[in-house]
């Protein structure tokens, strides 16, 4: 005879069957013997059902005490609404959450002890921590002892910092919470006066109650971080009272050294997505011979250090992404493939390898402090390559090359940050192959060929602008101030269908169209000296404050060299501003794609990433013609 307390499996088709009789004797209140009174709402139930799903019910229920015997449970401090979604979920096990009822459905099942629905309204309110809201669900999440949704909370705080210190959520924070906040070695601000700021503006909320944690709070403060100027307009001249004592008395005691916040070690780094795997970089492969179905790599330069460290790889090994850094310094990747299958079969004399991919909708935000990409709500479509633009607060995701048609390639969807969801906008008034997209002036610029578009947000409509003075493809462009700048790319001929590099016709310098967005008009702008030019492998981008490319010069079979030239806008001049030794940078290949975000040096793995010695000259000479170098400035 077999041991009756041996686990047998369930029978699935019965267990649905019997949730669905027990759903129908709730609805139509048959054999219910428990009612449970909220407010003047009654919700007549089955006490096993209840205690299934609630450790408070069961408690109650199985107590043996007067409670197990009611008939009738009042619950305060509930609300109808929500307790009803939780009796649902009970019956159902579909549980309804939304932006509105996941707050109050968590405390309510915080109260009543409903582990899953916990587990699942947690999950969704770590999914939606953003700006506006991590300081309410850091108190959430302490107010409730969760340690993930609070930890989770933190971290987008001291990421946030510079602009949630003045949200009306911070200044109601409790004294433990904001000593925790302010004492942290993680938070993202360049200079200290920002915490000072924050401490005061907390303290000043309410001083008569706070002024019994002013030592505490100011304690937190590393003094000797703020400038001379600070120091001096603080410490000097304050009235006699308690406040100046405090003030004076922690100034004498702090140490001379301190250890930098976080945000005080951000350096300005250029990010290559989709860059050759450092596993390639084991020997030198000529340009002409056929490239590996090798891994890509993220990896970024710092300019001013010379240094290359290595971010996370994206999930699944996506390729093919949009990336964008957004003006707060938020890194996005989109859309992109995976490999679906791979298979090496039998071809003449040897194997062949094939593999298969699958384009996706995928959506990640890059959090720098862990150095680990966060699943978004992904998009509505999947993409390849997207343009993405964050404009007027908004990310917009742009065409890209997909498979499935031109009416698909043509969609365009914008992503709301704060609300975490997708929602589309009007379509691209045709499908473009190798289009670029820029924001200005609060618009979408789209451009492609010798093509101009303009998406207005708030009238939802693309408009047609000039038209370029070359057709052109592959192209990379940047916004700077009033004008949008159109970089190399190869040239598309009309009667042909050639596409040829854009540079002169010696190939000694790259082409650059400039267009004024206040006078709709294009000009061609001093040319790139480029001196080894055959791909179009150029990169616009913002670079400390300045128009800067990225540029992969090769000739012929030579190994690449990379340089950053700068845009001297009055003299409507190049300058060499930086060569890139390979010493430092090793072959990118040709298809990454290219950021400049402020990153963490100390949450990075700084890159082992070195060429053989063997490919060096001996006299270790740069083969780079500098007509003027720029230095770089002090940080």
């Amino acid at each position: 005879m077999s041991d009756l307390s041996e686990r047998r499996p369930v029978n699935t088709d019965y267990a649905v069957s019997l949730l669905e009789q027990l759903k129908f004797f709730y609805e139509q209140k048959l054999l219910t013997d428990v009612v449970l009174l909220v407010e003047d709402t009654e919700f007549p139930c089955h006490k096993m059902v209840l205690a299934t799903c609630s450790s408070y019910f069961r408690a109650m229920f199985m107590s043996g005490l007067s409670e197990s015997k009611q008939t009738h449970v009042h619950l305060r401090n509930v609300d109808p609404a929500t307790l009803q979604i939780i009796i649902t979920y009970a019956y159902t096990g579909n549980l309804a959450i939304s932006d509105s009822t996941v707050e109050p459905l968590y405390e309510t099942a915080c109260f009543l002890q409903v582990d899953d629905v916990l587990l699942r309204c947690r999950d969704y309110l770590v999914k939606k921590i953003n700006a506006e809201n991590c300081v309410r669900m850091l108190s959430i999440g302490d107010l409730f002892s969760c340690s993930e949704l609070k930890q989770c909370a933190k971290r987008m705080v001291e990421h946030k910092f510079p602009v949630v210190y003045r949200q009306e959520a911070f200044l109601q924070l409790s004294h433990e919470l904001l000593v925790d906040v302010l004492s942290s070695d993680n938070l993202n601000v360049e200079k200290e006066e920002t915490v000072r700021e924050a401490a005061m503006l907390w303290l000043e909320y309410n001083m008569e109650a706070r002024s019994q944690h002013l030592s505490s709070v100011l304690s937190q403060i590393r003094i000797d971080a703020l400038s001379e100027v600070t120091q001096r307009a603080w410490f000097q001249g304050l009235p006699p009272n308690d406040k100046s004592v405090v003030v004076q008395g922690l100034y004498k005691s702090m140490p001379k050294f301190f250890k930098p916040r976080l945000g005080m070690t951000k350096e300005e780094m250029l990010i290559f997505m989709e860059a050759m795997s450092e596993a390639q970089g084991d020997g030198y492969v000529p340009a002409a011979a056929p490239a590996p179905a090798a891994p890509t790599a993220v990896v970024c330069y710092s300019p001013q250090a010379e240094k290359v460290y290595k971010l996370s790889n994206p999930p699944g090994d996506l390729q093919k992404v949009g990336t964008l850094v957004t003006p707060d310094n938020d890194v996005f990747i989109a859309g992109g493939q995976v490999l679906l299958k791979s298979a090496i079969h039998s071809h003449g004399k040897g194997a062949k390898l094939q593999v298969a991919f699958h384009a996706v909708d995928s959506f990640f935000w890059f959090n720098a402090q862990q150095n680990a990409w966060v699943p978004k709500t992904p998009m509505r479509c999947a993409r390849l390559k997207p343009s993405l633009v964050h404009c007027d607060g908004y990310i917009y995701a742009i065409g890209g090359d997909n498979v499935v048609g031109e009416l698909h390639r043509r969609t365009v969807e914008r992503y709301d940050c704060e609300k975490d969801e997708w929602s589309m906008v009007s379509p691209l008034p045709a499908a473009w192959s190798w289009s670029t997209a820029v924001a200005a002036h609060g618009c979408v610029w789209l451009l492609t060929h010798d093509l101009t578009y303009c998406y207005f947000p708030r009238a939802d409509a693309w408009v047609e602008m000039a038209l370029r003075k070359t057709s052109r493809c592959f192209a990379s462009a940047a916004a700077f101030g009033d004008l949008i700048f159109y970089v190399g790319g190869l040239h598309v001929v009309s009667n042909s269908g050639v596409r040829m590099p854009a540079s002169t016709v010696d190939g000694s310098a790259v082409t650059v169209e400039v267009y004024d967005v206040n006078k709709n008009e294009w000009r061609l702008a001093a040319n790139i000296p480029a001196k080894r030019y055959s791909d179009p492998c150029v990169r616009a981008v913002v670079l400390l404050n300045s128009l800067c490319i990225f540029m992969r010069e090769t000739h012929m079979n030579e190994r690449a060299k990379y340089a950053i030239y700068q845009y001297d806008p009055e003299l409507d001049r190049w300058y060499l501003r930086q060569p890139v030794s390979e010493r430092v940078l090793w072959d990118l290949g040709k298809d990454f794609r290219c950021a400049v975000g402020k990153l963490y040096p100390s949450c990075l793995e700084e890159s082992p990433w070195k060429p053989p010695t063997y490919l060096f000259s001996p006299d270790s000479a740069e083969e780079f013609e500098v007509d003027e170098l720029v230095p770089l400035p002090l940080v």
